[in-house]
């Protein structure tokens, strides 16, 4: 009879199960790495594709503004078949880009703009990207997707045109004179048109538009300063404080509105206005000149002094009426003349020539012996006579009404 040993059936049958169990195990954590190796493979490429939609957005950003500031320039060189090629370095040395951003993208494909004249006085642009790895075109069509409705890709079904995302738009490549090949991405500036420019205040000049250089509202700058300007032309300049290093020239007035002037801050003297007859020294400096100053009156509350003479150009003449008393004149002669009580007189003591002179005189029985007049009314030698120091001395000789003078 035989003994059949069940346990140790049981057992090797439960060790088959757990072999096949252990393959299982293994066949799903292979396949399972080989899906998570692949997904994490694809979010690699995708995170590298919307890295270089990124950087390619950028070039057509900085490209854009680029064109917009340069357009005269850039459309004077184009041509409808020979486009202008514009880099990244060109951008960077013109501050579009920043110092540090790259010629190249995730993929090292190189960046370039090519811009083209389509029609007089319009350019038609685009953003290649050249050389570099050939990405397939999931990535293409991936990377033109992130660049949103200018992003496009050159397809594998014709490579001779870039496709816009979707088919929105194509370009022929044939225009540009240029084809990197498949697997290179694109970015459209579509068309700039130098008539079109109501939007813009362009930062240089576009040949025969004036206007695009002109605003058509007020500016604020918001506190900051508008530095280097040459020249400025402007009908009203309203300002609280202005500085200037060198000179200022106006070819109208200065004009101050208050009781101010003009003020010189180093030695605080000046010229103001306070009232509306006087124009005064700030300061109550002095005023000297070495040349002539004129004034139809001079007033002098204090001394006047003169380093040399004074010269009198008024001719008096002596005997005649004056106002007021005091004034100061001189005859034809030059001599000096007083206005004294209402009249122009010479010096007391002395007649109109700053001579002595001799009267008749009339005393109590007669004329005096000092009567220089003589029967035949002449003066003693040396003597004039003089009608303008006539006196009436009645009881004298015919001649009493004469005086006579001699100069000193």
């Amino acid at each position: 009879m035989e003994v059949v040993n069940v346990k140790s059936r049981t057992q090797n049958k439960q060790a088959g199960f757990i072999a096949i169990e252990v393959m299982f195990v293994i066949i799903v954590f292979v396949v399972m790495s080989a899906i998570g190796a692949q997904q994490l493979s694809r979010h690699m490429d995708s995170q590298n594709y919307q890295i270089a939609a990124q950087q390619q957005q950028a070039v057509a950003d900085a490209a854009a503004k680029y064109l917009k500031d340069y357009f005269s320039t850039v459309v004077a060189s184009a041509t409808p078949t020979v486009p202008v090629q514009i880099t990244v370095a060109m951008l960077r040395n013109t501050k579009y880009l920043p110092i540090g951003f790259g010629d190249t993208n995730a993929f090292g494909q190189t960046f370039l703009v090519l811009a083209r004249s389509p029609a007089p006085n319009q350019l038609e642009s685009i953003v290649l990207t050249t050389g570099g790895e050939t990405i397939d075109e999931i990535g293409t069509r991936e990377i033109a997707e992130n660049l949103g409705g200018t992003g496009g890709f050159i397809p594998v079904s014709n490579n001779g045109i870039v496709q816009g995302v979707r088919g929105g738009w194509q370009i022929a490549l044939s225009n540009y004179g240029m084809n990197p090949g498949t697997g290179h991405t694109a970015s459209a500036l579509f068309l700039q048109d130098g008539t079109l420019t109501n939007d813009y205040l362009y930062r240089n000049a576009v040949p025969g538009h004036p206007e695009v250089n002109a605003m058509n509202t007020s500016i604020n700058l918001n506190g900051n300063d508008l530095n280097a300007v040459k020249n400025t032309n402007t009908a009203t300049l309203n300002a609280e404080t202005t500085n200037t290093t060198g000179e200022t020239t106006t070819g109208g007035w200065f004009r101050t509105k208050g009781d101010t002037g003009w003020l010189n801050e180093k030695w605080l003297g000046g010229w103001y206005m306070n009232d509306p007859d006087w124009l005064r020294s700030y300061g109550d400096k002095g005023v000297t000149t070495g040349g002539e100053m004129r004034a139809g009156k001079l007033t002098s509350t204090g001394r006047t002094q003169v380093g040399e003479y004074l010269q009198l150009d008024g001719v008096a003449v002596e005997g005649a009426a004056c106002t007021p008393n005091g004034l100061i004149g001189r005859n034809a002669a030059g001599l000096a003349l007083s206005c004294q009580s209402g009249l122009w007189k010479g010096s007391a003591g002395k007649d109109r020539w700053g001579g002595s002179f001799w009267t008749a005189s009339h005393q109590p029985g007669g004329c005096a012996a000092a009567n220089p007049f003589t029967g035949s009314c002449s003066c003693p030698a040396g003597y004039t006579p003089n009608s303008q120091f006539a006196v009436a001395i009645g009881g004298c000789n015919p001649c009493a009404a004469y005086s006579c003078y001699k100069l000193d």
